[in-house]
């Protein structure tokens, strides 16, 4: 017995002295590439620029901010965007400019539009007011439709005249007979000021009024039969049909005038329209 466990012991070191430190290592496997570090010795490399998918052709370059910034700049600083858009970048209180005479061929169409569309107006002579004011061709207007009187008549330009009966005839006065089944039909557009020699809204120093030029008419209300409707600031809240009528009324105002200041736009147009025809650059529109 005691022989047994001598040569157990010796089997047992025997062993032991055999086996290695450690097991065998694993060995990287063929199919990865291993990526090369960068030595801390040496500076980094920049990325290799895109190549051309075809040749002659090249990568697509990037959106340059510098153009987007100068039409935000364009935009902010554009004549539409002054303090009120009711008077002309051109004209200022002191200037003592002759008004501006009437191209004789646009003057003649203009005539001849009104006339066939039925409106009855008189052809007056030049006006030449102090400073900048008056007209080369100004017009009185009674009516704009044959069954559509502007009250009282106006003195203004034909431009100005031919918007207001093609507004009147081709959406004002279908979208009145849908918004009022019941009245009687748009008989009256009772207006406020056409051609008058001051400054906007009036103010004692500032621009030229396009009023002043005889581009310009506001707008106080409208006539139902024996009724008279005054405008009025539409709420975007109030479901009523005269509510929604004054807002569909400011909206295709835009469509035949570059100017309207709505019911409410400002703290000088609160009972009125001012719809005018000033042109500004690219045609640009301002309605509010």
């Amino acid at each position: 017995m005691h022989r047994l466990l001598i040569v157990l012991t010796i089997l047992t070191f025997s062993v032991g002295a055999s086996l290695p430190e450690k097991g065998p290592e694993p060995q990287p496997d063929p199919r990865v590439q291993a990526e090369p570090t960068a030595s801390p010795d040496q500076p980094p490399v920049p990325p290799q620029k895109p190549v051309a998918d075809k040749e002659g052709e090249q990568p697509e370059a990037p959106e340059q901010p510098e153009a987007q910034e100068e039409t935000v700049r364009e935009e902010r600083d554009h004549p539409a965007k002054d303090a009120d858009l009711g008077g002309s970048m051109a004209a200022k209180q002191g200037q003592s400019e002759a008004p501006a005479p009437e191209d004789p061929a646009s003057y003649a169409a203009c005539v001849a539009e009104l006339r066939s569309i039925g409106a009855r107006f008189r052809e007056l002579p030049r006006i030449d007011d102090e400073a900048s004011c008056g007209m080369d061709r100004p017009l009185e207007v009674e009516a704009v439709l044959p069954d559509v009187s502007l009250e009282p008549e106006a003195t203004i330009r034909c431009e100005t005249a031919l918007q207001l009966a093609r507004m009147t005839r081709d959406m004002l006065r279908p979208a009145a007979k849908t918004a009022f089944p019941d009245k009687p039909t748009l008989s009256g557009l009772i207006q406020a000021s056409g051609y008058v020699c001051r400054n906007r809204n009036s103010a004692e120093t500032g621009k030229t009024s396009e009023h002043a030029f005889g581009n310009a008419i506001d707008i106080a209300g409208l006539r139902f039969g024996e009724t008279e409707e005054p405008v009025m600031i539409a709420r975007q809240d109030d479901g009523t049909a005269e509510a929604a009528f004054q807002r569909a009324f400011n909206a295709l105002a835009c469509l035949y005038f570059t100017t309207v200041l709505s019911p409410g736009s400002d703290a000088t147009h609160q009972d009125h329209m001012h719809l005018d025809v000033i042109e500004r650059k690219s045609r640009f529109r301002y309605c509010r």
